[in-house]
């Protein structure tokens, strides 16, 4: 295998694992709901300010340039880990949404770090400027999520 697509292999196993915060919260939405006696509306904010964060994230991320001041490896691994601690501080301290609400948005501020910047990189891999990285990437998440989400009793997606 080419050096090329031991870091393009590389890239999407980041990315896969990076992401995997942004939906960490609806995993454990239902015990949260229980636990912390939340609402519907409270609930999809735990999904939401990720969202926002993101948002926020990407766009302060493109007014600076950040990557491309800045090496976009080094941007990619620090919102990932940045992204883990905020996270997992959630788990550790957050007895409620007055603290689960600022990490959520904060987790999505550091993912604007990793998903954009790994997609720049992809482009930046592919020489003939085809994007086959950022399509296999794509194409794959897309069905690893859709087996992830079948449910067979039901016989449909969820």
């Amino acid at each position: 295998m080419s050096k090329k697509w031991q870091t393009i292999l590389l890239l999407a196993l980041a990315e896969l694992l990076a992401m995997g915060m942004w939906f960490s919260a609806s995993a454990v939405t239902p015990a949260l709901t229980a636990e912390w006696h939340l609402s519907s509306g409270d609930a999809a904010w735990l999904t939401m300010s990720v969202q926002i964060g993101f948002v926020v994230g990407a766009f302060l991320s493109a007014l600076f340039n950040v990557a491309d001041v800045w090496h976009p490896r080094y941007v990619l691994a620090l919102g990932a880990i940045f992204g883990a601690m905020v996270n997992a501080l959630i788990a550790w301290q957050a007895t409620g949404l007055a603290l689960a609400i600022p990490l959520r948005f904060l987790t999505g501020f550091a993912l604007a770090a990793v998903y954009p910047v790994g997609m720049k990189n992809y482009g930046d891999l592919d020489e003939r400027g085809s994007g086959a990285g950022v399509g296999a990437v794509g194409w794959g998440a897309d069905h690893r999520l859709g087996f992830a989400s079948f449910d067979s009793s039901l016989g449909r997606h969820q």
